[in-house]
């Protein structure tokens, strides 16, 4: 089925994908014209992932039958030079930056008593990061001394999992938005529910780490108020004088080299039980113009590739992919004697 091949392309619906499918009488004619085609492609933005599949390419919808179907793949939804990417996952380590961070060789390396993966991993930030075996042994030096296991995010394009070897963990997705744009659509979602506060307050800390085992409140909260820019922390106590947030979110404003300024989103959360009544809207609406007033033009967030659900819906409300990267831990001794720390 071809729900398969965008599933395992990580593809959701609303994103730019190229359909690669076999020639035959109930596919689109090949548009190169080449009679001794066996094969064809066509790129658009996929509007319905069953049988058939079907895109949207300058204002035509094309059908492909699902058993014609070889491959989908995935794009950005506008073209990204190298240098965007890595200027935005800059942006994004310095508004997660754990409570620790070195540069080791061109890495920026963070650490954040081991609550969640992007306060743990290593990304190759500057041109000069390589994955060699002796800067590889001294990131995992680093991670050891800190009693945390080496974990490495490797941004596509940048650096892939190939060349540094190890254990492939999970793809996340950065998406991105224009934030006019972005408030236009949830303008119907503002709500006087969302509270917005500097610091995260003891209700917001236990709506975050309740679903995630093995972290106290302190550890939770030292990790989502570090970083540069202002932050605001956003939840909404569905229950009149109720003490529990269920729905939550956190947004940081960074500007980056090129002088932009960026919205960087994320700790999105609502309770499972009230999940589908809007609450996440307003949650987002409040968020985006609170970046606007701050003079952010832009909004990013990330997203796991499996949580196809969230993933489409950031899509239905104006984000589109901008790149991919993925979680790895490296095939490394965690410890060198040459190589210790003073």
């Amino acid at each position: 089925m071809s729900q398969l091949h965008t599933t395992k392309s990580g593809a959701v619906i609303g994103d730019r994908v190229v359909v690669r499918y076999l020639l035959g009488q109930s596919t689109p004619a090949d548009w190169r014209g080449n009679p001794g085609a066996a094969q064809s492609d066509v790129t658009g933005i996929l509007i319905d992932d069953a049988d058939p599949i079907r895109l949207e390419r300058d204002g035509e919808v094309v059908s492909v039958p699902a058993s014609s179907v070889t491959s989908v793949r995935l794009l950005s939804a506008k073209p990204v030079r190298n240098s965007e990417i890595r200027t935005l996952e800059s942006v994004a380590a310095r508004s997660w930056p754990g409570v620790e961070t070195a540069w080791i060789a061109g890495w920026f390396v963070r650490a954040g008593h081991g609550f969640s993966r992007r306060a743990n991993s290593a990304v190759p930030l500057d041109r000069s990061a390589h994955p060699d075996a002796t800067t590889l042994r001294r990131i995992a030096q680093w991670y050891a001394d800190r009693g945390l296991p080496p974990l490495l995010a490797l941004p596509e394009r940048l650096m892939t999992a190939s060349t540094v070897g190890g254990v492939e963990d999970i793809e996340v997705q950065m998406l991105t938005g224009d934030l006019p744009a972005l408030a236009a659509r949830l303008a119907e979602s503002r709500s006087d529910a969302v509270r917005l506060a500097d610091d995260p307050d003891a209700d917001w800390l236990a709506a975050y780490a309740g679903h995630r085992s093995g972290h106290d409140a302190d550890t939770v909260r030292q990790v989502v108020t570090a970083g540069d820019g202002p932050r605001a922390f956003a939840a909404i106590h569905a229950d009149t004088g109720s003490s529990v947030a269920t729905a939550i979110g956190r947004g940081v404003v960074t500007e980056s080299p090129d002088g932009r300024r960026w919205l960087g989103l994320s700790a999105l959360w609502t309770d499972p039980e009230r999940r589908r009544s809007g609450l996440s809207s307003q949650v987002l609406a409040a968020l985006v113009a609170w970046g606007a007033e701050h003079g952010a033009g832009h909004a990013y967030l990330q997203v796991e590739t499996t949580n196809r659900l969230a993933g489409a819906w950031y899509r239905r409300v104006g984000f589109g992919l901008h790149h991919s990267y993925r979680y790895v831990t490296p095939d490394i001794p965690a410890t060198d004697p040459t190589l210790q720390e003073h």
